[in-house]
């Protein structure tokens, strides 16, 4: 289950999640999806200034800058943001300038516009709900030039979707070990279980990071409320943005069943 840093509470009808837990082991699982950068790098070359919304941390960003590039990334999680300073405080060659804000994609409010505005990585399924997701789009329009691209990627929910509406929810995917990692002196064994409410496009997911050798797991959850394809022509329209391409993969593969993920570019109306 791919991730993003801009996460939303479970409402009461549903059991509390695990907190996300610490910010560096939430880095150490989260690294992308394969080929997220290259298409990211190649959509950004030679733009001049470049906003991403839910930056987490600084995984992509620091890989976009060049002498004359102006990034500014934007994320709520201040933990997440102090790696995101780390990690750009590398970038060589100096980009221009390196901006890393704390605040909502849902109400931004920089007073300029980019000529690339990048939402990776499942971050608009990280909002509550439909009319989150259409403020997250309109303050994106916000701040595209009008010759810009909004650009965002995700899962592809839309077969799997059509499949556990037949089911009575919730369903649950039960524990498999997802990944093996080291933080802070000590190895993990990661295990994921997700529990799915179809009806209301939501899944919640809970990592147990199990210490090799013993000891108390430590529990991390994230809720996602993911979208639709067939949705976002709608959701994209709503908040003053028209659809460019919608594709099942980095390398403008076509979407169809046998999809992973969504790839979406837009402009301005």
């Amino acid at each position: 289950m791919t991730t993003s840093t801009q996460e939303t509470h479970p409402t009461a009808s549903r059991p509390p999640l695990p907190p996300r837990g610490p910010a560096g082991l939430y880095a150490r699982l989260h690294r992308g999806t394969p080929g997220d950068v290259d298409f990211y790098g190649r959509a950004c070359t030679g733009q001049g200034s470049i906003l991403e919304l839910g930056c987490g941390h600084g995984r992509l960003l620091r890989t976009l800058g060049s002498a004359t590039t102006h990034l500014v990334g934007v994320d709520l999680d201040p933990g997440l943001l102090d790696l995101a300073r780390r990690a750009c405080d590398k970038i060589r060659p100096r980009p221009a300038s390196v901006e890393l804000l704390q605040a909502d994609m849902c109400t931004l409010e920089l007073g300029r516009t980019f000529d690339r505005v990048l939402i990776p990585y499942c971050g608009l399924y990280c909002l509550a709900d439909e009319a989150s997701v259409i403020a997250a789009l309109g303050r994106a329009r916000e701040h595209l030039a009008p010759d810009g691209e909004l650009l965002f990627d995700a899962y592809y929910a839309d077969p799997v979707h059509e499949e556990l509406l037949m089911e009575e929810a919730p369903i649950d995917d039960p524990p498999e070990e997802v990944a093996n990692l080291r933080w802070q002196a000590q190895d993990y064994e990661v295990h994921e279980s997700s529990r799915w409410w179809p009806s209301e496009q939501v899944v919640e997911v809970t990592y147990e990071h199990r210490p090799v050798g013993g000891g108390e797991p430590v529990l991390a959850g994230v809720r996602h409320r993911y979208l639709l394809a067939l949705d976002l022509p709608r959701l994209l329209g709503a908040a003053g943005l028209r659809l460019l391409a919608l594709d099942g993969g980095f390398h403008g593969e076509p979407l169809d069943e046998e999809s992973e993920m969504l790839v979406a570019r837009a402009a301005l109306a």
